[in-house]
């Protein structure tokens, strides 16, 4: 990191896709108290504004996030919390990506480590480089998963593959993980977030209303029953079909249908 840089990076791009690059180089982007003070932040901005296209989180110098930095102390105040308080930043930071209205993808180069694991775990897909790799290796250094860690893990790959991981400590590559369905897509190495970028970009052919309301439904889908999932689909089907993204849509459709007929008969 450039002496005087901020610990976290924030851009939005002309297809209105945000970028936040974890920006700590010299400590492999470890997490501190001012990238998370930066990355609340970022996220007042993006829970005010009408939801971007998407959210991208990335690290800077071809590393995701090696967690926790050891070297400066966690502690913050007089609370009876007060030698966790960098931690608690950090779940409120997890917390509030998973409610985001719109999507939210890991770009992991690296690797991805502790509560920098967590982080991506919170985002809806992961895009890994063939190069990443993941681990919780939380107790070998005498402390226990965080960032959600735990809850993340289980909910994704199940009570025994968690355990595992979490108990051992051990590291996966990118193939483990995507195997254990950890990673969404592997990519080749250097081009997790311009993969990102793209799969943004197409997602819902720019029906932004649907893409919305499609990730709220997602983001109650593990808490709620069928029957209070179905309630919401009602409600969220009933505002798009009032929309103009309904008419938009089918409309592509008939050209691209009637388009494909005409090439066959030609054909």
């Amino acid at each position: 990191m450039v002496e005087g840089a901020p610990a976290l990076l924030v851009e939005r791009d002309a297809n209105d896709i945000v970028v936040v690059t974890l920006n700590r180089r010299q400590a492999v982007n470890s997490v501190s108290f001012e990238m998370w003070e930066l990355f609340g932040e970022a996220l007042d901005r993006l829970e005010r504004d009408t939801p971007a296209r998407g959210l991208i989180v990335t690290g800077a110098g071809g590393f995701f996030c090696i967690g926790g930095d050891v070297k400066l102390p966690p502690a913050r105040g007089e609370g009876a919390l007060a030698p966790a308080t960098r931690l608690e930043m950090g779940q409120r930071i997890v917390a509030r990506l998973r409610r985001l209205p719109m999507p939210v993808i890991a770009a992991v180069e690296g690797g991805a480590f502790g509560i920098g694991w967590s982080l991506a775990l919170a985002c809806d897909l992961v895009i890994a480089a063939d190069d990443a790799k993941f681990g919780a290796p939380f107790i070998d250094y005498g402390t226990v998963p965080d960032g959600g860690a735990a809850w993340l893990l289980e909910r994704q790959i199940g009570r025994y593959r968690a355990a595992e991981l979490i108990l051992s400590g051990r590291t996966i590559d990118a193939d483990e993980a995507a195997r254990l369905g950890l990673v969404s897509r592997i990519v080749a190495r250097g081009s997790a977030v311009a993969e990102a970028t793209t799969f943004l970009a197409g997602v819902g052919q720019g029906n932004r209303h649907a893409t919305e309301l499609a990730k709220r439904l997602l983001n109650g889908a593990q808490e709620s029953s069928l029957e209070a999932s179905h309630a919401l689909e009602l409600a969220y089907c009933a505002i798009c079909q009032t929309g103009e993204e309904v008419v938009r849509a089918r409309e592509l459709f008939v050209t691209k249908a009637a388009a494909a007929r005409a090439t066959k008969a030609k054909g």
